[in-house]
């Protein structure tokens, strides 16, 4: 069940980032509540998991602050929310292959001339495909 809120979670903020480039913060909050709701009558992970999983989230966040913006906060807060359905290592995971399909698709744009070096790319999208990537290898 908690895959299918997660996804339901990750479709809909890619679809408000791709059309707005920004993310509505009420969602996630929402998504955030019933996670943890799902997580006390039906626990993926333990307690210690989901804290650390919030981690890279938390670190985004962080990193948005000091970059001024460079890094959206919104992409920070989803992560933090899905470090509560995913735990630690299913978080840094679901974090690093969106980063790595991140990377893949700005050098892409940049080498065929369709972006320019500091222009934005949305980022929810790659953790959606992340998602669905993990999905798929443990079929779950």
């Amino acid at each position: 069940m908690q895959k299918y809120v997660l996804l339901g979670l990750l479709s809909l903020c890619t679809w408000e980032d791709i059309r707005q480039k920004k993310v509505t913060l009420i969602y996630i909050l929402i998504f955030g509540i019933i996670g943890v709701w799902m997580h006390l009558f039906a626990p993926a992970c333990s307690v210690y998991s989901m804290l650390w999983g919030m981690v890279p989230g938390a670190v985004m966040i962080m990193v948005s602050r000091f970059s001024h913006g460079s890094v959206g906060v919104g992409d920070g807060i989803l992560l933090t929310v899905t470090g509560i359905y995913l735990g630690s290592p299913g978080n840094l995971e679901l974090f690093l292959t969106g980063l790595l399909l991140a990377a893949c698709w700005a050098l892409f744009l940049l080498a065929t001339g369709k972006k320019k070096g500091k222009e934005t790319i949305p980022f929810i999208p790659f953790l959606l495909a992340s998602y669905v990537v993990m999905i798929v290898r443990w079929q779950i």
